[in-house]
């Protein structure tokens, strides 16, 4: 399996050194194995997939007509739904007797609330100054459970409404005119300027793991916009996130050893930035990296398969749990 890790390296561009960084874990895991001999199948089920459009596209984002701007703002709200084990999940209504718990969807249908009832939620100036309360309505919910992490949510959305109006004259179209809609240099743009974006992980406290899930999932996103052509997708890797791990164990890809099934199966919360969460994230992406290899495409497609798959199917083991900003 090296050599063909190391062959995908040499092959594949690499501008946030994700690709790079993750194959020194998953060249080494310990908590983890991988079962090549389901990776044939698994990539022929994902290529019919693709091949019969069962894929995400822009729909998933609410708006008839969405732009940069309104994906921006998803993305950067786009971690943590979640629930504990035994309590109920945050869940709104919207519109009247419409009750979505799906936390991505969930998410969508807030900002659209939010437009509808007049809030300028994509407005630089409105993020900057946005208040606790403000941020908490938007998110209000049907079942009285909060949306989780809401605290870090308000402090992300001042810093990019700051952010957008003091480099980009509040609009995130003026940092893709800049690159060209370069997806890589996208996703590098994004985690290199706005903080809550840039994210990484320390190995035994040493060695830099970059992940960058949100800025990728940013760049890959705009691709998917009626008139916008992002290029050089290739450059970007899946998004390491919690819903793309589970289905990827439960299609017999990734296996964990007993220790870590033991805790994600009880819901056992993994501390951000430890070697479990490492490893999963790792094996994650290089798990869409042989698949995508297998089916020569790139592996957000791959991504984006697995993730509109993972919606449908039950009875499945849960996904791991790490309170972050990051997923």
């Amino acid at each position: 399996m090296k050599s063909l890790v190391e062959k995908i390296l040499k092959e594949s561009p690499d501008p946030l050194n994700v690709r790079k960084s993750t194959a020194l874990v998953f060249n080494n895991l310990k908590l983890i194995s991988i079962n090549l001999s389901k990776i044939e199948d698994v990539a022929k089920i994902i290529r019919e997939k693709i091949d019969k459009k069962q894929v995400l596209t822009e729909e998933q984002f609410g708006s008839a007509n969405p732009t940069p701007q309104l994906i921006f703002v998803l993305d950067t709200l786009n971690f943590c739904f979640w629930a504990k084990k035994d309590e109920e999940k945050w869940t709104i209504e919207y519109p009247k007797s419409n009750y979505i718990s799906n936390g991505w969807f969930a998410l969508v249908a807030c900002i659209d609330r939010a437009q509808k009832e007049g809030v300028p939620i994509l407005n630089a100036s409105y993020l900057k100054n946005a208040t606790f309360p403000d941020i908490q309505h938007i998110f209000r919910s049907s079942n009285n459970t909060e949306i989780p992490l809401l605290r870090d949510r308000v402090k992300v959305l001042n810093e990019t409404g700051k952010i957008l109006m003091e480099k980009y004259n509040g609009d995130i179209y003026n940092l893709l005119a800049a690159t060209g809609l370069n997806a890589g240099k996208i996703a590098c743009e994004v985690a290199k300027n706005f903080p809550s974006f840039s994210d990484f992980s320390l190995l035994d406290n040493k060695e830099k793991m970059c992940f960058y899930k949100r800025a990728q999932i940013f760049a890959y996103d705009i691709s998917l916009l009626h008139g916008i052509k992002a290029k050089n997708l290739e450059s970007l890797t899946a998004f390491a996130d919690y819903k793309i791990p589970q289905i990827l164990r439960a299609l017999g890809i990734i296996e964990y050893k007993t220790e870590l099934a033991n805790k994600v199966d009880n819901y056992i919360i993994l501390k951000s930035g430890s070697n479990e969460e490492i490893e999963i994230r790792a094996s994650t992406i290089w798990a869409c990296e042989l698949l995508a290899k297998e089916i020569v495409i790139d592996p957000v497609w791959v991504d984006n398969a697995l993730w509109k798959m993972s919606q449908s199917l039950k009875d499945v083991k849960p996904y791991h749990r790490v309170l972050s900003t990051n997923y």
